[in-house]
């Protein structure tokens, strides 16, 4: 509300070239109005009608969250103000999934508001083998390593970026060292897979002398934790071996929840259930936000979901091309990245069902339009001056005559 009245009495106009980002929320949005009348269309339980209006509530959250990051930031130094600040509080929670891998406990349970009562059930401690796997104070461990996945690209830019070079080491590697430290802890195919998509699409651009210096530090953090942490590595690997198989009782029930959920899609195939009504105490956990997207919002609700993906990834990848300046380009480089891990590991948990992870990456879409409109304008700043100099250049001299 804030940002229509201030858009509407002309004290903030959008940026040109942030565009992308709030067209994709408009398609989201058409996706969920449609769920919405589909919800109010069928017989659907009181449940699913609270459950429906609780889905307007977070959609409207998210649209803030796009907007006021990609149109409201009229300055760049802004925009690296906001970008190292959301790393340096990841890098919080990263510390906080430390504490409760190493003391097996979870510090989330012992924070009590006062005057508040928590209305959701307690998720006990999550055990993996013979380890805890943390969650900090997000929802769910699947959530705190795609979290910290897609947060990963910017620790590392941040650490490269020649702007923060006199600050001591600690202060530009340790996010990168507790963020990347943290994704095995979860003891998760999700952190993994997210942790080698960041390493596949930033560390090929590099130039050759810190490509290969990258190589062997993962190579040798490899080691570190087989010698601090014995058996992560091993317990990992297993789950890999056991998923490839097909022997992983995770897997397994995964697996049993896709056909189950094939009745539901074909009831709404087109706009869905109603989004924010298949929840897991009426229903179960689909493990995946593909198919709970398509059960809640039909195939309508996936191409939406969709776009936003692409979208990220297309805002990084131009602004990697129109940058004039390396720093920018590695920029846009983790904007892509960071998209691509959201694009991926969405196929392995409900992600936007979490609000920490949804918050993020919804900031982080807005933010990389923000940072696209910054290149573009730059870039045609550099264009507009040779032109005019050309034209000049062009024109007849007048001589004076008597």
């Amino acid at each position: 509300m804030w940002y229509l009245a201030t858009w509407l009495g002309g004290r903030v106009l959008p940026a040109p070239g942030t565009r992308l980002a709030r067209v994709a929320m408009c398609v989201l949005g058409l996706a969920v109005l449609a769920a919405y009348i589909s919800d109010a269309a069928r017989e659907s339980s009181h449940a699913e009608v609270l459950g429906a209006d609780r889905g307007l509530i977070g959609f409207l959250v998210w649209v803030s969250l796009v907007v006021l990051t990609s149109a409201g930031i009229q300055e760049r130094g802004r925009l690296d103000v906001l970008m190292r600040r959301v790393v340096v509080l990841g890098s919080v929670v990263a510390a906080i999934g430390f504490y409760d891998f190493f003391s097996g406990t979870n510090i989330a349970d012992s924070v009590h508001i006062p005057g508040l009562q928590t209305s959701v059930a307690q998720v006990s401690v999550m055990d993996r083998g013979a380890f805890t796997r943390p969650r900090a104070t997000t929802a769910q461990p699947l959530e705190f390593g795609g979290m910290l996945a897609i947060l990963l690209p910017f620790a590392v830019q941040q650490a490269f970026d020649p702007v923060r070079h006199h600050l001591h080491w600690t202060r530009r590697w340790g996010p990168v060292l507790l963020i990347a430290g943290a994704l095995p802890l979860t003891v998760s195919r999700t952190s993994i897979i997210g942790l080698l998509l960041v390493a596949l699409v930033m560390v090929p651009r590099w130039k050759p002398a810190r490509r290969w210096a990258a190589i062997g530090v993962m190579t040798a953090s490899v080691a570190v934790f087989k010698v601090l942490v014995p058996g992560l590595i091993g317990t990992i690997t297993g789950l890999f071996a056991s998923f490839l198989s097909n022997s992983d009782s995770s897997t397994q029930a995964r697996t049993v929840k896709y056909s189950a959920i094939v009745p539901y899609l074909e009831e709404h195939p087109l706009f869905g259930r109603g989004f924010g009504t298949f929840t897991p105490d009426r229903y179960f956990f689909t493990d995946n936000q593909y198919m709970l997207t398509l059960a809640e919002m039909g195939a309508l609700g996936l191409v939406a979901m969709l776009v936003l993906f692409v979208a990220g990834i297309h805002q990084g990848g131009a602004v990697r091309r129109l940058a004039r300046t390396e720093a920018d380009r590695e920029l846009g480089q983790a904007f892509f990245a960071s998209s691509l891990v959201a694009l991926v590991v969405s196929a392995t948990f409900d992600s936007l069902s979490f609000p920490m992870f949804a918050g993020l990456f919804f900031l982080l879409l807005g933010a990389g339009g923000s940072l696209l409109g910054f290149v573009r304008g730059e870039a045609a700043g550099v264009a507009e001056p040779g032109a005019a100099k050309t034209s000049e250049h062009q024109l007849p001299q007048l001589v004076e005559t008597r």
